[in-house]
């Protein structure tokens, strides 16, 4: 096979070694990219930080560093470590999983503009949060906490229940499954609206935070859900990640190859649904991740989803925290980062979607 030459001189091995290259090469740089930005991230507030010391100030902490208290060293530590570090980890946390839940249904879906969102199961969610917060749970306590991402888990779960079972009695095709997804969107995100009438300013805004996405007061142990099943999930979907590249040839060919497209759509599906919810639960509908981050990961490397499901986590990541940065960079008051989301992804995705028949030709 080493001397079978392509037209432009190459054997078939060497452009396959070429193109592994270049995947690891990219998510190489996505690495690169997220230190970079994490250490800039680390810098802004209203303590000032050297960017270059941050690198030194999280392997000192890691290592057990301990400083006198009151000292510039322990308040440069205290402020990274317990003030900005739970947010940046929060929003990379909440982008990988957008991010890799949004790769995984579009191949599922067979469909370049599915993501969580589109299946309403942010909104779901949304719903369920803010129901709670009206009614009078808050996160002030533990009880509050709790009462408010069980409710957001609960009602999430209802737009996925919904899309399944239609997806079972009704033999519904992928895209009509979309549809149906973006109308039970608009349906909660409706009742969201109508049921935060009439409630009094505080509890208001805090619905609004929800309805928009939001990273601020973002602590430690709001990583602990999300992050665990964004790493069980991501292990899941990474070991199955063969059986996305045969679902995208159709649910024929699939079934020719020995895969029922059915059962594995409707268990991905619950599968993305929790991960999914983990991260409304916190954080509100942040949009548009899902959708870009995957786009431009299968532009750059291609659409073997053995190497997409981990690049879409890094890129995820990476858009997230830009997001979350430039919103406290440029802005006294930090801005909702799910608004931030929505500025930027909004023209990228137009300019995706006029770009898509020549960027992503063959990629589904």
């Amino acid at each position: 096979m080493e001397y079978i030459e392509t037209d432009n001189g190459y054997s078939i091995v060497e452009e396959y070694n070429a193109s592994i290259s270049r995947k690891f090469v990219f998510m190489g740089v996505l690495v690169v990219a997220l230190f970079l930005v994490v250490c800039v991230a680390c810098t802004i507030g209203s303590r000032s930080i050297d960017v270059l010391s941050i690198p030194g100030i999280l392997w000192n902490h890691i290592l057990g560093v301990t400083y006198p208290a009151g000292s510039v060293g322990w308040w440069d530590d205290y402020i990274v470590w317990d003030v900005r570090l739970p947010r940046i980890l929060g929003a990379m946390v909440a982008g990988a999983s957008l991010a890799i839940c949004g790769a995984a249904v579009q191949s599922l879906m067979n469909n370049p503009i599915a993501d969580p969102y589109t299946m309403g199961i942010s909104s779901g969610a949304c719903f369920g949060a803010v129901l709670a917060i009206i009614v009078g749970f808050s996160f002030g306590n533990t009880v509050g906490t709790f009462g408010i991402t069980l409710n957001a888990f609960i009602f999430g779960m209802i737009p996925v229940a919904v899309v399944l079972m239609l997806s079972r009695v009704m033999r519904m095709s992928p895209v009509t499954l979309i549809l149906v997804g973006v109308a039970i969107s608009q349906f909660f995100g409706s009742i969201t609206t109508l049921v935060s009438v009439g409630a009094d300013e505080e509890t208001l805004q805090g619905a609004y935070l929800w309805q928009v996405g939001s990273l601020n007061n973002f602590v430690w142990d709001d990583l602990t859900l999300m992050t665990i099943l964004l790493v069980m999930g991501s292990i899941a979907l990474y070991v199955v990640s063969w059986k996305f590249n045969v679902i995208s040839l159709g649910d024929d060919n699939a079934k020719a190859l020995g895969v029922d497209a059915e059962k594995f759509r409707l268990i991905s599906m619950a599968v993305l649904a929790v991960m999914t919810m983990s991260v409304v639960a916190y954080t509100g509908i942040i949009g548009f991740v899902g959708i870009i981050a995957p786009h431009v990961v299968r532009y750059v490397i291609g659409s073997d989803n053995k190497f997409v499901i981990p690049a879409s986590i890094l890129a995820g990541a990476l858009l997230l925290l830009c997001a979350d940065t430039v919103s406290r960079l440029f802005i006294a008051e930090s801005i909702p980062v799910g608004a931030m989301m929505a500025f930027i992804g909004g023209p990228v995705f137009i300019y995706l979607v006029i770009r898509k028949n020549s960027m992503f030709k063959g990629a589904y």
